[in-house]
């Protein structure tokens, strides 16, 4: 899950921000938590006292604190936070270096250049190295969550494939997807059986994905409705044929 923050001093503006993320990231298969600030004080005051987010949406001329103010005092909190400045004039832009924002986006900004945006900071937060930790035979493993395939449950195991190997645990598939909702990348639960790696996902029709490694998983017929609307929904999808 992207947790996400954004602030503005205009509502109006925040609420379109919202929509918009919230539009693309379902699109996306993206897991969103999204918390709206009206003025840099009160989020960096949140920021201060604990609370991480992935990516933060900035305007850079607000009433009480402006957006550049706020991202300095940020850093010393947070380090690694995306920062994406959404602001109407680009003069700013030299003086804003000091507290690297990943992107700037020009007000009024398109559907098209928010997803840009947010694809290109969510595979940027993805490249990072993320595990999954589990047991098996009295010995502690871990593995790239990036390069899992897909999780296969098969009576009390579950099957963890990658490209290249296959490794396997005692557990439930529910408690896995359970456990995998607060990671960045997107799986997608296609069967009851079959947890899959959206990323690896090379192609889908009606009734099943086609994965990375050839592998075709049935997609259940109580899920395909939505599997199918959501790929429909994206440019970049490809279709198998049966």
């Amino acid at each position: 899950m992207l947790n996400i923050a954004i602030c503005d001093d205009d509502i109006q503006t925040t609420g379109q921000i919202e929509r918009l993320i919230q539009k693309i990231a379902k699109r996306n298969f993206v897991d969103t938590d999204i918390e709206v600030f009206w003025n840099g004080e009160s989020l960096v005051n949140t920021v201060a006292a604990g609370d991480s987010f992935d990516i933060i949406y900035l305007d850079i001329e607000m009433d009480k604190e402006d957006g550049i103010s706020a991202a300095k005092r940020i850093r010393i909190y947070d380090k690694n936070v995306l920062i994406i400045y959404v602001t109407s004039h680009e003069n700013h832009m030299k003086e804003s270096f000091v507290v690297r924002p990943f992107q700037f986006l020009v007000k009024p900004v398109s559907e098209k250049q928010m997803e840009t945006c947010f694809m290109a900071a969510y595979e940027d937060i993805n490249r990072g190295d993320f595990y999954f930790r589990y047991s098996y035979q009295r010995m502690n493993h871990k593995v790239l969550i990036r390069d899992i395939l897909y999780f296969e449950s098969n009576k009390r195991k579950v099957f963890i494939v990658m490209e290249e190997n296959t490794f396997e645990l005692y557990g439930k598939l529910n408690d896995i997807e359970n456990s995998l909702k607060a990671c960045k990348v997107s799986f997608l639960r296609v069967h009851q059986s079959f947890l899959v790696n959206y990323k690896h996902i090379k192609g889908q029709s009606y009734d099943f994905v086609l994965m990375d490694n050839g592998k075709k998983i049935s997609i259940s017929e109580d899920r395909r409705k939505m599997i199918s609307e959501q790929y429909c929904s994206m440019e970049d999808t490809f279709y198998v044929d049966n």
